[in-house]
């Protein structure tokens, strides 16, 4: 005789799955080769692509707080001493896998105030967007694009405006550029133009693909291995000491 198996309610299944995709989330590595990245005031896209002006489609966005204990060394990059990954700046804390955790809070933390490094943070704050070209299809991967401290006033300017117009930033395509009026590459974010619905619904099917992307922590598995190196190696039990014999 057959036996069939009694089904789970729907609360108890998906409670089941929120539990295992949050465990495979911290097992994913970073993918490598999706970054956008800028100098010189010019765009490389994955593809090798290069421009001075970047239009693309912002279906989410993240931020991301990351602490070095070392300075900036663009021919040797490293990943941070702590980090915190989170879609609402207020939430956010230090993920428990950064090599140092800094504190239970980056609200709180030392380095996440003004004045730990001169005049600004020791921690960098930044907003990591992933972005897709505006003629994707359902396959097309995501591009990551980070906007520095220097570019997030824009930022947030944009997504206002945007707002403002009753639209979310993914049913609109946004022009990126660098600012021609200074020296460094700081983000400028303007022209929304909106999507068709066609597209829409096609970019509002995917962002809960592109969360799942932005969430994925930076591989500190070189710091934490460097570290757990410089532990003391435990002492070991001292011998007893031998009695001396009677001469």
């Amino acid at each position: 005789m057959s036996r069939v198996a009694k089904a789970k309610s729907t609360a108890v299944v998906t409670q089941d799955f929120a539990k295992e995709l949050e465990d495979l989330r911290g097992r994913l590595a970073a993918p490598s080769g999706d970054k956008i990245k800028v100098d010189n005031k010019q765009f490389k896209l994955p593809n090798g692509d290069t421009s001075d002006l970047l239009t693309g489609i912002i279906v989410d966005f993240v931020y991301y707080n990351a602490y070095y204990d070392a300075a900036f060394d663009p021919n040797n990059i490293t990943p941070p001493t702590c980090f915190a990954i989170h879609p609402d700046p207020s939430g956010a804390t230090p993920s428990p896998n950064s090599p140092e955790v800094q504190d239970a809070s980056c609200q709180v933390c030392w380095a996440n105030q003004f004045g730990s490094a001169g005049k600004g943070k020791a921690c960098r704050n930044s907003i990591l967007v992933a972005m897709l070209p505006p003629d994707a299809d359902e396959n097309t991967p995501f591009m990551l694009l980070n906007v520095s401290p220097t570019g997030l006033k824009s930022f947030s300017g944009y997504l206002s405006s945007v707002i403002r117009m009753q639209r979310p930033p993914y049913s609109i395509t946004t022009d990126v550029f660098c600012d021609p009026g200074v020296k460094y590459d700081s983000l400028r974010f303007t022209n929304p133009q909106p999507l068709d619905d066609e597209m829409i619904e096609l970019v509002r099917a995917r962002r809960s693909e592109a969360r799942e992307r932005l969430l994925v922590e930076p591989d500190v598995s070189a710091i934490a291995a460097a570290n757990e190196a410089k532990k003391p190696a435990p002492k070991g039990r001292l011998a007893p000491a031998k009695r001396r014999t009677a001469a």
